[in-house]
């Protein structure tokens, strides 16, 4: 992110050497110029939203007044485009854990990855769209110079032929700025996964591996520890409600970042097939925290007794929902994976504005029996991540007017927490 005063950013093109005399500038007037363009067709389309960021991320990121144009215009855009945007701010805005990469020219984009061509003969590199990830296949076919900058600073590194791509991203490692630091892990990743500091590390032979980059001592950890991974989720758009405030209150959360961890956002369609979807990934690679979060017209609380039911009604996508179990044969109700204590206690200092409940603070507190997808998102999430204390996992109903400030303490604290957790079962890393 940028802090001071107005610049103009150039798409760098390693492979010919440096600043391109043929780029034009990426300012808000810049902005404007190629969404105008990109509405040819009569429309902005999420493929046109990633260009036009990855542009302006080769000016090491956007300013506030570049922000500002981009949403004002996302409401112009169709849903998935303006959804795509939303997720590259929340990345692209956690200054404390965002860490901005250029490399090579652009080849193409899929899935959560920007393809480069490096300039040295059978490599290439993938840079991840909404985490610090940058991943290389190959073995080098010639001598050449792989150019990458990192944080605005430019790294030069020479390739020798046959080295393999986890020996180049050792060579970058060597030269990361002081701020940065990186896990070299074997493997490469894939169009739609996202990238993990877990994993195998990369050996000299490999010939694909990924940096994972971070920043230890903007997100406050200790010397030898990664961040944690934090999903944060919203609903989308169901009966009438077309800007659902809970996928706004998690975007907002994801753009804000926290202490300890880098954040992902994501919003969910209301629907069984979707929430399913959602808990089999998280299933597969946990991460550490899950707060979800969905709107209730009644109050703001941790909903921390899910019921294994599921009501008969039409969901999100208008389509009916046979009344049944969540989980055939479950427990009729479970407990939040949420350390509530915890949640608690970091809301006690807002006194009489508080307005986020739980049942330590609420005598009259009950909990959510709607049996709608909110429900059914906080059963299954009990019912996976309950038994595991690496990951913390739960549900919270939001209402329109909860304060951004107050789940902002929520997120902090369950985070930390769950840091603290992961200290107290790691023996302490060497530095």
């Amino acid at each position: 992110m940028h802090i001071g005063p107005p610049r103009t950013f150039f798409v760098r093109d390693w492979e010919r050497g440096g600043r391109s005399a043929d780029t034009a500038p990426m300012t808000v007037k810049g902005i404007r110029a190629a969404l105008t363009q990109a509405r040819k067709d009569g429309k902005v389309d999420a493929a046109e939203v990633d260009q036009i960021v990855l542009k302006a991320r080769s000016g090491w990121g956007l300013d506030a007044s570049e922000r500002a144009e981009l949403v004002k215009m996302a409401d112009t855009f169709g849903d998935p485009a303006k959804q795509r945007l939303l997720q590259h701010l929340s990345a692209m805005g956690q200054k404390n854990a965002w860490v901005n990469v250029e490399a090579g020219g652009l080849a193409s984009v899929k899935g959560r990855y920007a393809n480069y061509t490096v300039g040295v003969p059978g490599l290439s590199a993938k840079l991840g769209l909404f985490d610090n990830c940058f991943s290389m296949k190959g073995t080098a076919k010639a001598d050449g110079l792989v150019k990458v900058a990192i944080e605005g600073q430019s790294l030069s590194v020479p390739v020798k032929k046959g080295e393999t791509a986890a020996q180049v991203l050792e060579k970058v490692r060597a030269q990361l700025p002081a701020q940065v630091t990186g896990v070299l892990l074997k493997g490469d990743v894939q169009p739609y996964d996202g990238a993990s500091f877990k994993g195998q590390a990369a050996v000299a032979s490999d010939q694909a591996a990924h940096l994972m980059l971070y920043k230890p001592e903007a997100l406050n950890l200790k010397p030898g520890e990664v961040p944690l991974k934090v999903v944060v989720t919203g609903y989308g758009a169901f009966m009438g409600i077309t800007d659902n405030p809970s996928a706004n209150m998690a975007q907002k959360l994801s753009e804000a970042g926290v202490k300890g961890g880098i954040v992902e956002y994501r919003r969910l369609d209301v629907t069984t097939a979707a929430v399913d979807a959602f808990v089999a990934e998280m299933r597969s690679a946990p991460p550490d925290v899950i707060l979800s979060m969905g709107v209730s017209h009644w109050k703001a609380q941790v909903e921390e007794r899910p019921e294994n039911h599921l009501g008969a009604a039409n969901d999100g996508d208008d389509k009916p929902m046979a009344e049944r179990e969540v989980r055939r044969g479950g427990a009729q109700e479970l407990t939040t994976d949420l350390p509530v204590a915890v949640i608690d206690a970091a809301l006690k200092p807002f006194g009489d504005a508080r307005v986020v409940g739980t049942s330590q603070s609420d005598q009259a507190y009950e909990p959510d029996r709607s049996a709608y997808l909110c429900n059914y998102l906080g059963y299954n999430l009990a019912t996976e991540f309950a038994a595991t204390a690496k990951t913390t996992a739960g549900f919270m109903h939001i209402t329109p007017e909860t304060p951004v400030d107050q789940m902002q303490a929520v997120l902090t604290a369950v985070t930390a927490r769950q840091l603290e957790e992961r200290r107290a079962q790691q023996p302490a890393p060497r530095s």
